[in-house]
């Protein structure tokens, strides 16, 4: 009887277990993460006018860690080790920020490569939202505009009070602040959308000068 009784536990403990490892779908539990991607509309230290990071909520002072642009990308797609995708998941994918081409979808090494280029080019194109004019000395950029527009024309560096309620459902109140997690995602899936665009140069009251 005893033995009969160990040998019930003992196969409740490993069904437990098994059952642990797996969601009521029979799909493998995804790790619990404290860390999230983060990005701002700042200038970083090695010359871009962004700064990504991830980042731990932890009260009212939160855990930041910096990423050079390059590293974080392949660490939100998934090709590097990142305590925001411990799961090693291309998240550009998951939230459907873009669509990869059909026929490059299927070439692992393509399909990876043009995820990079195209996640580049998005980050590349964010200081529009914060400013008029290129902030730096760019001969090849100098001439572009960017959608900001302050009711101070002398004011380049900061969009109007109404742009900047536009980026609120996005977590943001001051231009300081990060777009964080799912927000993040969800804005730069519709920064790359025209309507988005234009509504927001529309805001200030000024037409649109897309790129």
């Amino acid at each position: 009887m005893l033995k009969k009784v160990f040998i019930t536990v003992g196969t409740i403990l490993l069904f437990s277990q098994v059952f642990a490892q797996v969601n009521t779908f029979g799909e493998q539990t995804k790790t619990e993460k404290e860390w999230h991607f983060a990005l701002r509309l700042m200038p970083g230290l090695s010359g871009s006018l962004i700064q990504t990071a991830i980042i731990k909520e932890t009260g009212d002072k939160p855990e930041i860690i910096f990423i050079p642009v390059n590293d974080w990308i392949n660490q939100v797609i998934g090709l590097e080790v990142s305590a925001a995708n411990p799961d090693k998941e291309n998240l550009i994918k998951k939230y459907n920020v873009f669509e990869v081409p059909g026929d490059i979808k299927d070439k692992g090494t393509d399909a990876k490569e043009y995820t990079i280029k195209k996640t580049e080019a998005i980050l590349n194109n964010l200081w529009r939202v914060k400013y008029s004019e290129y902030p730096f000395f760019n001969p090849d950029m100098n001439h572009e505009k960017g959608w900001a527009k302050n009711p101070d024309d002398k004011i380049t560096w900061m969009p109007s009070e109404s742009q900047i309620a536009l980026l609120r459902p996005y977590g943001i109140k001051n231009l300081s602040d990060f777009f964080i997690g799912e927000h993040l995602f969800d804005f730069l899936k519709d920064v790359r959308n025209r309507d988005w665009q234009n509504r927001y140069i529309q805001s200030a009251g000024v037409r649109s000068q897309a790129p």
